[in-house]
Parts: structure tokens; C-alpha cells; sequence
């Protein structure tokens, strides 16, 4: 934490001064004026939102913070919002100031110098972040180092006293953010994130996405038994909006009936409702998905199975995170495909390693050449494959994962890791986040939102673990 020196001080000074008087007035998004107008992230941070949510206490914060400075006045406006945003490769955030001589002051007790410049005050954070202040309002944005500094100084001065019309406060991205009820709220355009400049083309979607039509917005709620964050996707672009609605249409709620042929306290459990035959017709528009059901028919009767599938989808990881028992479930509209199991094996399913066995007409297995055995039933008109034989043939568990059904079904998908249970997911460790959480929930009521939910582990308080870090 020292070596991020005056940044560190600086949240610390906003956490203290969450315990103020100043919590019992209304905020306002005045410093927003100064956002640059070429935004292309937008955050805006409730302060007393933030503060009362987590359910902190003055002594509370004071505790937490342990400043030597914790008692002075940091001339901070806590009654109003503050701004991160990113802009021209830089990030950047906008504090909004109730007393600039006592802002200058405590920047002075932590060592900073000041100089005076255009009729603005001036100090260079941690050597790379450029801060510039007003009477009410301070501003910083980097890194930068030598001459991109000096060219900064053109920025924030031209930020701090611009106009509110020729901001960044008349973009979406603050329209989005600012709509979010969370204490924090955040926007950006998909086309500002690395990795999703990947996904130019959607794979399941014959034509390609406009990403720059396509923004996400976020919330982050954080109380002290649950982390929050919240998603939506967002777009003006009317050919964007009917390509994702379409997609839309393939899921279903949830509806959890699955749950009673799923053993009570699994390691992960995902539910999907779904429409085998639309996602099956969807997914032959895109000629590369084509050919790779074409290659999977040619092994099982790939297209009969989705076409078969119609209700919830499941998968659930049971027993040793590291060895365990998998359960794969689907509702069925009919298990026709199983009737010819036993056709399945050719030349090319026994090149692929794979040998099928018909042993009635629900009931199938799958001997992979490693020696391993998965288990096929129909039952009831519900697919179960397993590598347990009791998992995949049991018609009812004594006790069932009922407990998250309400929560499924207000959801096209659901997803639950118990992470006291798991010691990492695939090649991912979780050991650091069990560490805080004891489990984190996925949900998505439709294709245009998105809810993560983190639990926090019992006698953990989070805010003062991560001041430890």
C-alpha cells in the first residue's frame, strides 16, 4: 500500500470523511462538468451511498482508517459525487471540494509540493499522475512521465473550466453510469476493452457484431455480508438491438425442476432454460458451427439431442473439486436419439476412443478408451450423463439443492460455486478468494443483464482485510 503514497491518502481521506455530518445531505454531480468530453469510461462514486449501504459507524471508519491525519479537515465535499473516467489512454478522477485552502493544506501534511499555475493549483503525484485543483474541485489524470505531464496540464486546465455542455457529462457513458442505483456506477463502450476486440464476430450470429454500438454498464454494491456487481448492455443501434433480442429468444426462465435429480450441497451447479431446436437452427447460420456439428454427427446424433432438448439444461460438479463427480441433465421433449445408441459406433467413434452400449431404452453407457465409463438415462424424459452410475440412474435425491430454486427461476441462467468447497476451478485457484467469500453466484434474468454476487465468509469484514493488503 506505501508505494502508492498521496493516492492512498487521499481514498483514505474520502473513507473518513463518509462519517460526517455531511452523510444526512443529498449529493450532486457538479464535478461532472468537468469529465473531457471524449470519454470513453465513466464512473461515479456515491460517497454516503457507499458508507451507509456497508453500515459503517464514525469510530467504525476512523478504526479502519488508523491515519495520523484522520482528525484534520481534507477540504473533500463528501456530500457530493465524485468521477473516474478514462479518456485519450489516461484515467483520471474528479473529487469535488467543499475548502481548497484545507484540500492544500492536507496536501502539504503528506508531503506533496504545490505550485500555482493559470490560475490553478498543481502537484505531480507518485512522480506520474498529474493533479490540478480549483476552489471546487480537484482533478487528476496519468500516468505520464516527461512530456506527456506537460501536455496534461493542457487537459485538466481546459477540464476544470469548460463548460458543462462541451463535457463529457452530455455523453451516454455518463447517462448510463449516472442511471445505475448503486453507490458505484459504471459505463464504457465494448470497444475500450482488449479482450473483447476478439469477439468481432460473435460465433453463434451470422453477421458481425458492431461493438462500437454496444456499451456496458455496471453497478458495485458492497455490504458487509455480500459483494456486488451488477451488468447491463446497452444500444441505440437498432440492427445491434434486434441481433441480440433474437439471441434472446433461444432462453427461457428456469424453471428448476431438474433440481430433484440433483444431490443437496454440490461444488457448482448451472441451470439454463433453453430451446434445443431454435438454439440448433441459430447455430447453423454460422458456416464454422456448421461444419463442427456436421464433425460431431458424424461420432453421436449430435442435432437429434439438442433438438430434443426443451426446458432447463444443468451441470453440477459434486464431491473433490480437483476429481469430481460430474452431472450433466437436460429436460427432454423426447429421447427418440436413444434408439439408436447402438449405430452410433462406426470406424469413426472407435478412431475418436469411444464405444457405446445399449443396455434398454433408456439406459446407455459410453466406455471412452482411457478405461473411464459415462452413464446415459432417459428416465422421465430427462437426459443424465454422469461418470456415476447411481448419479445418473437415480430417479430422486433424499436431499435436493432446493434452497436456490426461488433465485433460479427468475433467471434464463444460474450459476453457484461453493468456494469453502473448492479449491480451484480448472487450471484457476480460488484459494485466494475463499479466503473472503464462501460462495459466488452468477445469475442473468435475460441476455441484457448480468448479476455477480459474492458472499462474504462468516467473521470477515472486508473493508479491513483489504486495508491489510
Amino acid at each position: 500500500m506505501k508505494k502508492y503514497g498521496i493516492i492512498v491518502a487521499l481514498i483514505a481521506a474520502i473513507a473518513a470523511g463518509i462519517g460526517g455530518w455531511w452523510l444526512l445531505r443529498g449529493s450532486n454531480d457538479n464535478a461532472a462538468s468537468s469529465l473531457p468530453a471524449n470519454v470513453t469510461m465513466v464512473g461515479r462514486v456515491d460517497f454516503k451511498s457507499l458508507a451507509l449501504g456497508y453500515g459503517l459507524s464514525w469510530d467504525e471508519v476512523k478504526e479502519l482508517i488508523a491515519s495520523k491525519n484522520d482528525k484534520e479537515d481534507t477540504g473533500i465535499d463528501f456530500s457530493s459525487n465524485a468521477y473516474l473516467f478514462a479518456s485519450q489512454g489516461y484515467f483520471g478522477a474528479i473529487v469535488p471540494l467543499g475548502d481548497a485552502d484545507d484540500f492544500e493544506a492536507f496536501l502539504r501534511r503528506e508531503g506533496e509540493t504545490i505550485e500555482t499555475q493559470r490560475g490553478l493549483k498543481w502537484s505531480v503525484l507518485n512522480g506520474n499522475m498529474l493533479l490540478a485543483f480549483s476552489d471546487d474541485r480537484a482533478m487528476f489524470m496519468g500516468p505520464a512521465l516527461g512530456a506527456e505531464l506537460d501536455n496534461l496540464r493542457n487537459t485538466l486546465a481546459t477540464c476544470i473550466r469548460q463548460k458543462e455542455t462541451e463535457s463529457g457529462k452530455q455523453s451516454r457513458l455518463y447517462k448510463l453510469a449516472t442511471e445505475r442505483k448503486e453507490p458505484i456506477g459504471l459505463a464504457t463502450n465494448f470497444t475500450t476493452l482488449p479482450e473483447v476486440k476478439l469477439l468481432r464476430e460473435i460465433p453463434w450470429l451470422k453477421v458481425k457484431l458492431p461493438l462500437d454500438a454496444l456499451n456496458l454498464s455496471a453497478g458495485v454494491t458492497l455490504k458487509k455480508e455480500r459483494f456486488s456487481l451488477s451488468a447491463a448492455l446497452d444500444t441505440e443501434d437498432k440492427k445491434t438491438e434486434k441481433m441480440l433480442n433474437r439471441a434472446d429468444d433461444i432462453f427461457s426462465k428456469v424453471n428448476g425442476d431438474l433440481l430433484a435429480t440433483t444431490p443437496a450441497n454440490p461444488l457448482f451447479h448451472m441451470m439454463i432454460g433453453l430451446d434445443g431446436e431454435d438454439l440448433l437452427t441459430l447455430l447453423r447460420e454460422n458456416d464454422a458451427i456448421r461444419t463442427a456439428l456436421l464433425m460431431a454427427n458424424a461420432l453421436i446424433d449430435l442435432d437429434m439431442i439438442v433438438k430434443s432438448i426443451d426446458g432447463d439444461v444443468s451441470l453440477t460438479l459434486m464431491g473433490d473439486s480437483q476429481h469430481p463427480d460430474l452431472l450433466f441433465q437436460a429436460q427432454l421433449e423426447n429421447d427418440k436419439f436413444m434408439r439408436n445408441v447402438t449405430s452410433w459406433n462406426d470406424d469413426m467413434t472407435r478412431m475418436a476412443g469411444l464405444q457405446f452400449y445399449a443396455r434398454d431404452e433408456h439406459n446407455a453407457i459410453c466406455r471412452m478408451k482411457s478405461g473411464t465409463d459415462f452413464y446415459f438415462s432417459t428416465a422421465d424424459k430427462r437426459l443424465r450423463i454422469s461418470n456415476n452410475e447411481a448419479t445418473a440412474t437415480a430417479t430422486a435425491h433424499n436431499d435436493v439443492a432446493w434452497a436456490i430454486r426461488d433465485d433460479a427461476r427468475k433467471n434464463i441462467l444460474y450459476a453457484t460455486l461453493d468456494l469453502s468447497s473448492a479449491r480451484s476451478v480448472g487450471p484457476v485457484s480460488t484459494s485466494r478468494l475463499s479466503t473472503y467469500f464462501s460462495r459466488v453466484t452468477l445469475s442473468a434474468p435475460d441476455l441484457w443483464h448480468l448479476d455477480l454476487n459474492f458472499d462474504i465468509a462468516e467473521g470477515v469484514d472486508l473493508l479491513k482485510e483489504l486495508k491489510k493488503e
